[in-house]
């Protein structure tokens, strides 16, 4: 069991850098351009909001797909089935947390106001659902597996959150 997780962690790791890295980059190169260019839905809200970024979504998405190149150059612990398959993660990730941002706006929620679940899953699960469309599902697959990283993925996410709002790097710690 043990075995599988690391395989399920490994796996998903390009997904992980992908939606963690675009709130550091963005600080770091100081410029953000929504995504939406302050265009408004059908609701009167911003379709995405200004957390949603260009820089971000493409920085995300290439780092996560350098880490998944490192994992493959590395041996590929991962059990990747293509060299392009964490690219595939990594965009799968960006495009799950522009969809919780999507809906969140739907819903009125402000930029940084909690979707419990969402916010901790979305981009994971959007990942996982893309790359098994393309690629089938991995020798790491099955039901307690996938239980037990989205359980470690929820925490993962809110202690990392916690520290780049220690860092300053966000304005909410969740």
């Amino acid at each position: 069991m043990l075995e599988k997780l690391v395989s399920a962690i490994l796996y998903i790791l390009p997904a992980y850098v992908a939606n963690g890295s675009p709130v550091v980059v963005v600080r770091l190169i100081g410029k953000a351009t929504p995504m939406d260019l302050g265009a408004k839905a059908w609701d009167g809200r911003r379709i995405l909001g200004d957390g949603k970024t260009f820089e971000g979504f493409f920085s995300g998405i290439a780092l996560g797909s350098i880490v998944g190149l490192i994992l493959i150059a590395l041996g590929n612990p991962a059990s990747y089935r293509s060299i392009l398959e964490p690219l595939i993660l990594s965009l799968g990730a960006m495009l799950g947390d522009i969809l919780g941002s999507f809906i969140k706006r739907r819903l009125g929620l402000k930029r940084g106001q909690p979707a419990p679940g969402m916010d901790q899953l979305g981009f994971v699960v959007c990942a996982l659902i893309i790359s098994f469309a393309i690629y089938g599902l991995p020798d790491w697959f099955d039901s307690l597996t996938v239980i037990i990283l989205l359980l470690v993925t929820a925490y993962l996410h809110l202690g990392t959150n916690y520290l780049a709002y220690l860092l300053g790097l966000k304005s909410e710690p969740y």
